[in-house]
């Protein structure tokens, strides 16, 4: 009887192991199941082109230099050459250039620092003396917009020394001519992107 039982052990032991396996793979199947599911991986790059900036005043990036003298209209051979005095006059021309760039340009040309200026001599924006520059620090302001990037814009500046019509317009001149001082300035061109705007809707 012991050895009827031991093996009746046995074979429910069994019984279970093989039941055991046969749970364990139904519920690996099942488990399997409810847990698959669609899955698609999708990569992709990014990229930025950078809008190119340039821009010159008289075809330089960094100075430039003026002569009144050597803008001169007039016969100056009178004043010791290479020389301004009353009854000179002149101009000179700021070239802004901004071929090559991808945006549109604000600009800004700009006097200061006048130093040892003649009395009686003044600057003006158009050739027959009609509109002085008063505001010499803000002399011309503009844009140039994408468009027109590709072309030169020049502005002009005159300037005139003009003689004396009284006699407090010789004293001045004649002050100015006494003890003479190299007239120096300083221009200041400036050239900023134009800050974009959204399309319209």
């Amino acid at each position: 009887m012991a050895t009827a039982t031991a093996t009746q052990k046995k074979s429910y032991a069994a019984r279970l192991g093989v039941l055991a396996v046969a749970l364990s793979l139904v519920t690996a199947c099942l488990l399997g199941g409810t847990m698959a599911k669609y899955v698609t991986e999708v990569s992709g790059t990014g990229s930025a082109t950078v809008a190119a900036w340039s821009f010159k005043a008289n075809e330089k990036t960094d100075t430039f230099t003026v002569d009144l003298a050597k803008t001169a209209y007039t016969n100056i051979n009178n004043t010791g050459g290479n020389k301004i005095a009353p009854g000179t006059e002149g101009s000179f021309d700021i070239k802004l250039d901004a071929s090559g760039s991808d945006v549109a340009v604000d600009y800004t040309i700009a006097f200061s620092n006048l130093q040892n200026k003649p009395t009686n001599l003044k600057f003006y924006s158009d050739k027959d003396k009609g509109t002085e520059i008063s505001d010499l620090a803000n002399a011309f302001t503009g844009t140039i917009e994408l468009k027109d990037v590709g072309t030169a814009v020049t502005k002009t500046v005159y300037w005139d020394w003009t003689i004396g019509a009284d006699e407090a317009a010789n004293t001045d001149d004649t002050t100015d001519g006494t003890n003479p001082e190299a007239m120096t300035f300083d221009i200041k061109v400036t050239g900023t992107q134009k800050e974009p705007v959204a399309p319209a809707a």
